[in-house]
C-alpha cells in the first residue's frame, strides 16, 4: 500500500468521519475539511475517534475562495492530495410548491457545486502525479424520485453524473472517480430525521427508527462502516480499474 494524501469534507461526523478513519487506519495521510473543523471541540472529538494524526481546518465547499485556501493548506502541511472524499451534504424536505429558493440553492451548492469546486481544486495535481482517486458520496435518492425531496434528488442524480464525467476526463491521466450511492445511512443526519417522524407521527423515536428500518428489505439501517470500506477498496493498489459507475449501499431497497 502506498500512503498517499487524502482530502475528505465534511468528514467530521458520519460517513466521512468514517471514512477518514479508515483510510488512516491504511496509512494515509487525511485531512477533514468542514465548516466546524475548526472549533477546538469538534477537532477533538474527531482525534477522539480517529487519531491525533488527522490534520483538521475549516471548509465550505460553497466558497471558492475557501477551497482553494483549504487545498493549497492540505499541499503545504501534507503534500499534494490525491484522494478526494466528497462527504459533505445537507438535506431539507420540502414538497415542491412550498419549496424555497434558498433550499434549493443550498443543496445544490453543497451536494453538487461543492464537489465540482473540490474537484477542480485537486484535479491539476492528480494529473501531474500520474494518479488520483475520487469519491464522490452520492445517494440512492440520485436515481430514484422521491416527495419533499425535490433537491436533494437533483443535487444526487447531479452528483452521479460529476462522477461518470470525471471519470471519463481523469483516465488517461490515472485518474478514477466513482459515486456511492448508500440509502439511508445511520448519521447525526439521520438521528434528526427519526426526531422528525417521530414529533411529525406522534411516535417514538424508537419506532420512528424501526420505520426506517423496516422500509428496507433487509429490515436494517446501513451504517456509516460500510461506506467506508467501498471507499477504502476503491482508494487501494486493488482497485486500478474502478471507475466510472455509481455503487449503491441499498440493503435491498430503492430508496
Amino acid at each position: 500500500m502506498t500512503p498517499r494524501t487524502a482530502i475528505i469534507t465534511g468528514g467530521t461526523t458520519g460517513i466521512g468521519l468514517a471514512c477518514a478513519r479508515s483510510l488512516i487506519e491504511r496509512g494515509h495521510r487525511v485531512a477533514i475539511g468542514a465548516r466546524r473543523a475548526g472549533d477546538t471541540a469538534v477537532q477533538a472529538e474527531v482525534r477522539s475517534a480517529v487519531g491525533d494524526s488527522v490534520m483538521l481546518a475549516a471548509l465550505d465547499v460553497a466558497d471558492r475562495a475557501s477551497v482553494d485556501g483549504f487545498v493549497a493548506q492540505v499541499a503545504e502541511a501534507l503534500g499534494a492530495p490525491t484522494i478526494l472524499v466528497n462527504a459533505a451534504g445537507i438535506y431539507q424536505e420540502a414538497f415542491l410548491q412550498d419549496h424555497s429558493e434558498g433550499a434549493w440553492i443550498d443543496q445544490i451548492e453543497i451536494n453538487l457545486s461543492g464537489a465540482f469546486r473540490m474537484t477542480r481544486a485537486v484535479f491539476s495535481g492528480m494529473i501531474d502525479a500520474g494518479w488520483g482517486r475520487i469519491a464522490n458520496i452520492a445517494s440512492t435518492a440520485g436515481t430514484k424520485g422521491e416527495r419533499g425531496y425535490a433537491a436533494y434528488c437533483a443535487s444526487k442524480a447531479g452528483l452521479i453524473g460529476l462522477s461518470k464525467a470525471t471519470a471519463v476526463e481523469g483516465a488517461p491521466h490515472g485518474i478514477s472517480c466513482i459515486a456511492v450511492s448508500p440509502t439511508w445511512v445511520e448519521t447525526p443526519m439521520m438521528e434528526n430525521a427519526f426526531d422528525r417522524i417521530a414529533m411529525a407521527q406522534g411516535i417514538t423515536r424508537e419506532a420512528a427508527r424501526a420505520i426506517i428500518a423496516g422500509s428496507n428489505p433487509q429490515g436494517r439501517i446501513v451504517q456509516a462502516a460500510e461506506v467506508a470500506a467501498i471507499v477504502d477498496f476503491f482508494c487501494s493498489d486493488a482497485a486500478p480499474g474502478l471507475t466510472n459507475v455509481d455503487i449503491q449501499i441499498n440493503a435491498g431497497a430503492d430508496w
